[in-house]
């Protein structure tokens, strides 16, 4: 039978990297651990806003967790650059582990102060910085590079599978067990990637005899971000999204409670909604194969985005918003996983660790952009601070955009110049 041609939709090559054990290892653990994950999210989420009311101090929490990845993130990608990945990614999930049990343990002993979390936030960041960067570089060693677009995608679908699954089962499990009852059941969950990473059958992993210095490595990374134009336009698209779109999720327990009214099962539909949209747009970039013009289907993918998070803002019915909601998941994590695919097609293997932990750093910004928001909602409003910030990641995908035009045309121009002939002496 035809291969299907490259870029075309294609229901057989859905799974196709599944057929790599070592990748359905991790795609399995990836199932249990990250559920366990969103599901915490989702209780803390709500913990904060029932002890505080307080939109800034959600925001405040988002900063904590999300200013790790920005102040230790190009450390994190030189040390997984010169470390096994396998086994730094048990030591982080061993110590996300130990972090869950503290958690529940302050929660159902009713010990539980905001600054106990902000700690607890400060320390899972920090862990998230190297494990995040640590398990996409080893999806690059577990599928060939033909099927390197498959797996990103599929590991896209999963986890975002996961934010419509933790979300959902923890707004259940929160009006059955409490939110102490959320915890443990995510705490349990990092059993299944610890398992998956054991029975892993890789190659013994071997440092490079020759090193440069620590700091020096560091600085390649940027360096070499600052002469790819390709990957350095995604990245500056990544952060002005991280930083002012993104942040939205933080927000929605004051959309359920104060715009429709609604207690926590209507909160986890509002987290879960844009995870529905992932796993289809996920599953859908999986079919396709690899996708030519990347780049142009990376600023596409952001104006959806946009659109689809001004509208939500706008919306009062629940119905709707959750439409809405779908549709930004969907264009969020095609502009996520055609980025991320991007970026690892265009890195050499030895600074695969520094550019995708400046990738990942796009998180970091959440930081600030959360306080940002949060600030801005104290103002005007969370719907209005919501809608503002769809109306500027539009702007700017448009801008670079149109940037990246006039680049190509002028590179065109400057290639279709003819060279001066030599002149004949005689």
């Amino acid at each position: 039978m035809a291969r299907p041609p490259r870029g075309s939709w294609s229901l057989s090559k859905t799974g196709s990297s599944l057929r790599y054990r070592n990748f359905r290892l991790l795609f399995i653990g990836t199932v249990f651990s990250h559920t366990g994950d969103f599901m915490q999210a989702m209780a803390q989420a709500w913990l904060v806003w029932t002890m505080t009311n307080s939109p800034f101090l959600l925001g405040l929490l988002g900063f904590c967790q999300a200013v790790p990845r920005l102040l230790l993130g190009a450390i994190g990608g030189a040390l997984v650059d010169r470390l096994d990945r396998r086994r730094l990614l048990l030591l982080t999930q061993n110590l996300a582990m130990v972090q869950a049990f503290a958690f529940w343990a302050l929660v159902y002993f009713d010990l539980i102060r905001f600054w106990h979390i902000v700690v607890l936030v400060l320390f899972i960041g920090t862990v998230n910085t190297l494990n995040q960067t640590a398990r996409q570089s080893l999806i690059n060693t577990l599928v060939p590079r033909a099927e390197l677009m498959n797996a990103i995608a599929l590991n896209s679908s999963i986890v975002s599978l996961s934010k419509v699954i933790g979300p959902s089962l923890g707004g259940v499990l929160i009006s059955v067990i409490g939110v102490a009852g959320c915890l443990l059941v995510n705490a349990a969950s990092f059993l299944a990637i610890i398992l998956s990473l054991v029975m892993m059958d890789l190659p013994l992993w071997q440092r490079e005899e020759k090193e440069e210095n620590f700091w020096q490595e560091v600085i390649e990374g940027y360096h070499y971000v600052k002469t790819n134009h390709q990957v350095f336009s995604v990245l500056s698209l990544a952060y002005i999204v991280a930083l002012i779109g993104s942040p939205y999720t933080r927000f929605l327990p004051v959309f359920a409670t104060d715009i429709f009214h609604a207690g926590p099962s209507g909160f986890g539909l509002l987290l879960a909604a844009p995870g529905v949209g992932a796993v289809g747009s996920g599953l859908w970039l999986a079919s396709m194969g690899n996708i030519r013009r990347r780049r142009n289907f990376v600023f596409l993918s952001v104006l959806a985005f946009s659109l689809f998070l001004m509208l939500f803002s706008f919306s009062r019915s629940m119905l709707l918003s959750l439409l809405c909601l779908v549709m930004v998941g969907a264009s969020h994590i095609a502009f996520r996983a055609v980025a991320n695919t991007t970026i690892q097609m265009e890195t050499p293997p030895q600074l695969l660790g520094r550019i995708l932990s400046l990738f990942f750093m796009d998180k970091g910004l959440w930081s600030f952009g959360t306080l940002f928001i949060g600030s801005v909602a104290s103002l005007l409003g969370t719907p209005r601070a919501t809608a503002l910030s769809g109306l500027i990641c539009g702007l700017s995908a448009a801008l670079l955009y149109q940037r990246a035009r006039l680049r190509r045309k002028t590179r065109k121009g400057l290639e279709e110049i003819p060279l001066p002939s030599k002149i004949d002496p005689r």
